[in-house]
């Protein structure tokens, strides 16, 4: 094989050859199932780059070559193979498992538009790789030669394959065929009872009934639940590289953005928008058309106090036609509204508002929901205590806390608060938005020192809290210098999911991912990237169909639609205002009936 490409790698095999001893040294045939199943799955990808490409040959099938007189076997497969660089770099110590019965391996591989090179194992745990000049083209996939030790020979006889495709193999959905040495022209289908149900004839017509065509596989899963789908990857395996694949991405995309959830059934859209540097102006529009053509002021409750502050509203929505109104950062009372009826209740003080005049209490609320169990409505809040900075007494001689915070909750049904006893473990959010509820979880966007961000979900019913890492949805390195301090988020509730909206720094490129499963950062899902969008500052909300709520960079509000990317102004200028849009939903539902 004189060839005037060759990489050699010297002792870098060691490390996994070690890894391996010490994960297989109990099992050596476990080797097998190690490559069928790497066969399995170069199969699996190429199956999906075919549905997008339908001059990729469609051979997904794997060869077991037993040669008793070279005292060799082989594993051959059809899939997407490997390049150089993956059998330079790329092996996982499943692969290595080869050496438990074997003293020496060569691979040699071909992928689509590539050339094909051999992967060959050398004495003192190092290893070569050279180009093919001897490759009859076009070819693809993989050939995986093991040189057998001589106490490993019995891996060469038929029965023993076949006992270990019925042990280890019976997930793979793709045919096995074993070559007969005495009949070099036969291959024999050895996992041919897995596919056809031979051994139940019975089965055989319903197996049929049930088969579906490969390509169109894509078309009827992009129409499951995203958390449908990620469980149905544990159905077959190749359906977990469903993500990796552009073609299904945009359908997923598509059906997503068509998604009716009823969250938005009869519901409007309510904007508050509040003067930045101006106390005591707030106002409240109410508007049910898409271009808020049909704009409507609502007065504020009449029997709220003229020195309130100013007002928002905690959340992305109203809870059965109510909203919980509440002043940022002062020791108001929050208060429960329902417009439909000008129902109002002012929430109590807690016994933690009640502190030394030296201390100054900063209120943040934090969630506003439904508890289903117990029919009842709940607030949460973070109750933080700081020492005055312009108070002379002496503060040392008295015996209480100075600094600290508590998590309170407040139950509507008891009309009272609750201290959660979490003291600063959970994060915590300083921003009016980022805040939401969905399905008996109150939401929001935390942060810590350092920036360290997280999503935070307590369970109302349950009163625990779940965090949820950030995903990395924006590429490094598409940024000079990047730093993750700079990344901006927002979340919010899209289609009936939660969302997670990310640019860098001043950019208008935006990356949304949707959140599968709380509690588990793997299950973040990058569904929309979009931009750059000329003329815009920053998101304000969503509504249904994927339309993102902008502010532009002259004051105006503007649609953007995710689907077309088109932007559309609204004639709506909200300069020195800050903005916030929620859902509205009328409801008749008395405010008292759940406090009596």
């Amino acid at each position: 094989m004189a060839n005037d490409e060759m990489l050699v790698f010297k002792d870098v095999m060691s490390p996994s050859l070690r890894q391996m001893n010490k994960t297989f040294y109990s099992n050596k045939e476990i080797f097998f199932h190690e490559l069928i199943n790497n066969a399995s799955n170069a199969l699996d990808k190429i199956q999906f780059e075919r549905n997008t490409h339908k001059n990729i040959s469609d051979d997904r099938l794997i060869r077991i070559v037993p040669h008793k007189a070279n005292k060799t076997l082989s594993i051959i497969d059809f899939g997407i193979g490997l390049t150089k660089e993956d059998l330079a770099y790329n092996f996982g110590v499943g692969f290595y498992s080869a050496f438990l019965v074997a003293h020496k391996v060569i691979v040699t591989s071909k992928r689509n538009d590539h050339d094909q090179y051999i992967w060959e194992s050398q004495p003192g745990a190092f290893f070569i790789v050279t180009k093919d000049i001897n490759a009859q083209q076009p070819s693809r996939g993989t050939n995986i030669t093991l040189f057998l030790n001589d106490n490993q020979l019995d891996y060469l006889e038929e029965s023993t394959i076949k006992n270990l495709i019925i042990k280890y193999c019976q997930h793979i959905s793709h045919h096995i065929y074993l070559w007969n040495e005495n009949n070099k022209d036969y291959w024999q289908l050895i996992n041919i009872w897995f596919h056809d149900q031979e051994r139940d004839n019975t089965l055989l017509p319903q197996r049929h009934m049930n088969h579906l065509p490969d390509d169109l596989v894509p078309s009827i899963l992009s129409k499951l639940p995203l958390k449908s789908l990620k469980r149905f990857g544990c159905v077959r395996r190749s359906w977990t590289l469903l993500f990796e694949n552009s073609h299904f991405m945009n359908l997923i995309r598509n059906n997503f953005i068509r998604n009716h959830y009823t969250y938005y059934e009869d519901a409007c859209l309510v904007l508050n928008l509040t003067l930045v540097h101006h106390r005591y102006n707030s106002s409240l529009f109410l508007s049910s058309g898409e271009r808020f053509q049909n704009m409507e002021k609502l007065s504020w409750p009449s029997q709220i106090p003229e020195d309130f502050g100013q007002l928002y509203i905690l959340g992305s929505s109203s809870i059965h036609g109510i909203f919980c109104l509440h002043a940022h950062y002062n020791q108001q009372p929050a208060i429960l509204w329902n417009p439909a009826i000008n129902e109002f209740k002012v929430i109590p003080p807690s016994p933690f508002d009640y502190v030394a005049d030296f201390i100054e209490i900063l209120i943040v609320y934090h969630g506003f929901g439904y508890d289903c169990v117990r029919d009842d409505y709940k607030v949460i809040r973070k109750v933080v205590y700081a020492e005055k900075t312009d108070d002379d007494d002496d503060k040392l001689s008295h015996d209480i806390l100075t600094v600290g915070c508590v998590w309170e909750m407040y139950s509507l049904r008891n009309n009272s608060w609750t201290n959660l006893q979490f003291g600063v473990g959970i994060p915590s959010s300083s921003d009016i938005k980022n805040k939401f509820y969905l399905e008996g979880m109150c939401h929001w966007w935390g942060s810590e020192d350092d920036f360290i961000e997280n999503l935070i979900s307590f369970d109302l019913i349950n009163n625990v809290w779940i965090m949820t890492p950030p995903p990395l949805d924006i590429p490094m390195d598409a940024y000079d210098n990047f730093e993750m301090y700079l990344v901006n988020r927002e979340l919010f509730l899209l289609n009936g999911s939660i969302a997670l909206m990310s640019n860098y720094a001043q950019t208008t490129t935006f990356y949304i991912s949707i959140l599968i499963e709380v509690g588990k950062k793997e299950t973040w899902t990058k569904l929309f990237v979009f931009g750059p969008i000329p003329y815009i500052t920053f998101p304000i909300g969503i509504r249904n169909m994927g339309n993102i709520l902008f502010q532009t960079d002259d004051g105006d509000l503007a649609w953007f639609d995710s689907s077309t990317h088109i932007l559309q102004k609204l004639g709506v200028n909200v300069h020195g205002r800050f903005c916030q849009l929620v859902f509205y939903k009328e409801s008749l539902i008395r405010i008292e009936r759940i406090n009596s």
